[in-house]
Formats: C-alpha cells, sequence, structure tokens
C-alpha cells in the first residue's frame, strides 16, 4: 500500500514529461505553454509544476538521459581514450556536446543563460554537468601535461579555459545562424584548437 501513491507519483510524473517531449517535438519550446502540457497529459496546471518548478525544468529533464551517458561518456574518454593528436584527445571532449546544442537549439540556449536559470533539482543537475565539462576540459589537458604532449611550462588551466571558450563561441555561432551547419562549426572548432594548440600558445603566449 505504501508503494502505491509513489508509483502514481512516478507516473504521473513521467506521463507530464513524455507529453512535453512530445509537444516540445511538434511544435517547439517556445510555442508550448505549460498548459499545453498539461491538457495533453490530463493533469491540472498545479500538477505539472509539483513535479517540474517551471517550463526550463521539463526541458532539461526530457534530456537528463542524454546528460547523464554523456558525462559518463566525457570522462571516460579523458581518462582513458588514447591521446594520440592533441587535437583530436581534446576534441573528443566536446564533439558530442556540440552534436546535442546542434540537435536541439532551445537546450543550447540553456548553456548560453546558465547564470538566469530558476534554481531547482533539473537545474542543478544541469549546472552539475555544465561543470563537469569545465572540470573534465582541465584534467584532459593535465594528463596531456603529465604525458609530455605539451610544452615545458604550458598552463593547464590557461588552455582548459580558452577551448571553453571556443566551446561556448561555437554554441553561439549555431544559435544565431552564423555557423548553421556541422561541418562549418567543427571546421572552425577544430582550427581554433589547432592554433591554441600550437607552440606559441602551449607555451603561455598570446595566438
Amino acid at each position: 500500500m505504501v508503494g502505491r501513491p509513489q508509483k502514481r507519483t512516478r507516473e504521473t510524473r513521467e506521463k507530464i514529461l513524455a507529453e512535453a517531449v512530445r509537444l516540445f517535438s511538434a511544435q517547439g519550446f517556445e510555442a508550448t505553454s505549460v498548459d499545453a502540457v498539461a491538457e495533453a497529459a490530463g493533469v491540472a496546471k498545479a500538477t505539472v509544476f509539483a513535479h517540474f518548478a517551471d517550463k526550463t525544468s521539463l526541458l532539461i529533464a526530457a534530456r537528463t538521459v542524454d546528460l547523464e551517458q554523456l558525462e559518463a561518456a566525457m570522462r571516460a574518454h579523458v581518462a582513458r581514450a588514447p591521446l594520440g593528436e592533441p587535437r583530436d584527445y581534446i576534441a573528443g571532449v566536446f564533439r558530442p556536446w556540440l552534436a546535442l546544442y546542434r540537435s536541439d537549439p532551445d537546450f543550447a540556449r540553456l548553456y548560453l543563460v546558465q547564470s538566469t536559470l530558476r534554481d531547482g533539482p533539473w537545474t542543478r543537475l544541469f549546472l552539475g554537468v555544465c561543470q563537469a565539462m569545465e572540470e573534465c576540459a582541465l584534467e584532459a589537458f593535465a594528463r596531456l601535461a603529465r604525458e609530455g604532449r605539451l610544452a615545458p611550462g604550458a598552463d593547464p588551466a590557461l588552455l582548459a579555459q580558452g577551448v571553453l571558450a571556443f566551446f561556448y563561441h561555437m554554441i553561439v555561432g549555431h544559435s544565431l545562424g552564423a555557423l548553421p551547419g556541422e561541418d562549418e562549426q567543427l571546421a572552425l572548432f577544430d582550427g581554433l584548437l589547432a592554433a591554441w594548440l600550437s607552440t606559441g600558445a602551449a607555451e603561455g603566449q598570446d595566438v
């Protein structure tokens, strides 16, 4: 008996989320109201807010599995992937995230407006993943340094911050239509990485 209310709560949450995902896919995030999600799920609007603080939380929740899988893959890549060409090793940290954000422009905007997101469990999950990306970028450069793949005296923290800035630029460019396609985005990203990892950048000099 104790488990039945919990099961109903979980089923209600899953139904709300499923309808939100369907509506977001069909008509877009901005055009979908919480009222529409509630109506499609057959629940009151207050019930939606009982499970999700706002519409943005629904969007994050819809990507929870993707976020968890990408974070796990990113950490595994940083720790165990063959170093090979440093540019390709570093690019491997970010390319899956660029693909996710290309596939879902509404979700990409969350990365661009992190500081404005309303606090809540789903927001904290998303911000935690963003923090994990920064940690992995730093660890990736630290691993290159430990393996002697960077110039002597290179600062892993500085290099990581530079690549994170490039990553941010790629998302902005795609959102604004300046980098509409995968080829254009990745070509620019790889070019920036190559320049940043050149001898001058690795020695802490200006590119």
